[in-house]
């Protein structure tokens, strides 16, 4: 487990070095230079209300279990962890979730699974929008027809699943009991606790809901960066500026933070390799939407901390944990 996340680390490293490396960092600090900050704080206004409705979004998948600060703190420090380390953000949810409502990492994790499931969603749309550049409005009936298909096909799945929890279950307890760390009462502990989470989180109006919250979310992340963008005074034609911002969400949404340097190269990889915009003001705008990311949350994450009375490092340690634990329920 140490070993993987020293890899991802030094990983980052490397990527964030010859990115910042290739770069022509005067030009990308012209354009910062004369960056209207007035649409920048807009565009920080609206990220903090898609930070509140994903707040929401996680506490009602979860039955309303966590209160609201709770969640909202929990969600704000794995957006942080998961800006300046490799620990994944919902791992780091799933901890401090389960610490505040006494809920098992199983069926917490159950949650987890449905949310990042529309995630997915909301990912995959965006990507479609973004690649029909041109086409945004006329398309708009089709993406909506397309998150309803996927929405679907999600409650589908889960109930498939739910309706097999019996062979699921039997399935899982031969597989863990092949695990020397699990004995079988701690085997069906995990697989009881995660079915009954799905079982709740994965029904038609659980899903429902928490597709709409999603679009909210997502709503006020596009408008994040779309000002962004107009604080660069990036000269592009409006559907060009939409689908811009549309493709950095497809690629590196604000609900899935990274590391500085690999963030910033896979949102300048999307769009000036990919989709051809030029590389000096795509840079800019990688840098200036990430830092926009991370200042307020570094004082969210030190609000939750100061509330939940750990550290930062006993936050990433517990962490780490949870992920040892979830491998261990997959068996893996």
């Amino acid at each position: 487990m140490r070993k993987r996340l020293l890899l991802a680390f030094g990983a980052t490293l490397i990527i964030g070095a010859l990115f910042f490396w290739l770069v022509d960092l005067d030009k990308v600090v012209e354009i910062l230079r004369v960056a209207d900050w007035r649409y920048l704080a807009a565009g920080v206004a609206a990220l903090l209300c898609g930070y509140l409705l994903m707040a929401v979004r996680w506490r009602f998948l979860l039955g309303n279990r966590p209160g609201f600060l709770p969640a909202f703190h929990a969600t704000n420090l794995g957006n942080l962890v998961n800006s300046l380390t490799p620990i994944p953000e919902v791992a780091v949810r799933i901890f401090l979730t389960g610490r505040e409502a006494g809920m098992t990492i199983p069926g917490t994790t159950s949650g987890m699974v449905v949310e990042r499931s529309l995630e997915q969603i909301m990912r995959v749309t965006a990507l479609l929008i973004a690649l029909l550049t041109g086409y945004v409005i006329s398309f708009s009936t089709g993406s909506v027809l397309l998150n309803v298909g996927l929405v679907l096909g999600i409650f589908v799945f889960i109930t498939l699943l739910l309706r097999r929890a019996d062979r699921v279950i039997a399935w899982g307890r031969i597989h863990l009991a092949r695990l020397p760390w699990i004995d079988q009462p701690r085997a069906d502990h995990i697989l009881t606790d995660l079915m009954e989470g799905l079982n709740f989180a994965g029904n038609p109006k659980q899903v429902t809901s928490g597709w709409l919250l999603s679009l909210g979310t997502w709503g006020f992340f596009f408008l994040f960066a779309y000002l962004a963008l107009m604080g660069l005074n990036v000269s592009h034609s409006v559907e060009k500026l939409v689908a811009i911002a549309l493709l950095t969400l497809a690629v590196a949404p604000p609900s899935s933070p990274g590391m500085p340097g690999l963030y910033q190269a896979t949102i300048v990889g999307a769009l000036s390799l990919v989709a051809g915009f030029n590389p000096v003001q795509m840079t800019a705008f990688a840098i200036t939407f990430h830092i926009l990311q991370v200042i307020p949350l570094l004082f969210l994450g030190a609000w939750g901390l100061l509330r939940s009375n750990l550290s930062f490092k006993g936050v990433v340690q517990k962490s780490q944990s949870v992920i040892v634990e979830q491998e261990a329920a997959l068996g893996d």
